[in-house]
């Protein structure tokens, strides 16, 4: 139950969040956080979503998973998808960031 559109935030965090590599650190940092706001107002999106009413000779219970509305879960699965494509980058990123902070202190410490 996906559709393609699902994977295009994802697609958009980590197409910006590669060449980011080779700028600023705070670019790097931007893009996960505007990845990550944009995630989230994608969940609360597909939450605020209206949902239509069953009307009582449709046949279907609120229960009934064939009768919902599958409008909603889009909205809810690619926001998910694209907050977990941010953690998962936040880890090499943060990797990263040690890598860089340990050698350049140790440039700063050895003798010329």
């Amino acid at each position: 139950m996906s559709s393609g559109c699902v994977w295009i935030l994802p697609a958009v965090i980590v197409a910006g969040w590669i060449p980011s590599g080779w700028g600023p650190r705070w670019i790097r940092w931007s893009l996960l956080s505007a990845g990550v706001v944009v995630s989230v107002l994608f969940v609360v999106t597909g939450f605020r979503l209206p949902v239509p009413s069953l009307g009582p000779d449709s046949g279907c219970t609120r229960e009934q998973v064939q009768c919902m509305n599958s409008r909603p879960v889009f909205w809810l699965e690619t926001g998910l998808i694209g907050f977990g494509c941010c953690v998962v980058l936040l880890l090499p990123t943060t990797v990263a960031e040690i890598v860089i902070r340990i050698e350049t202190r140790a440039a700063a410490k050895s003798p010329r």
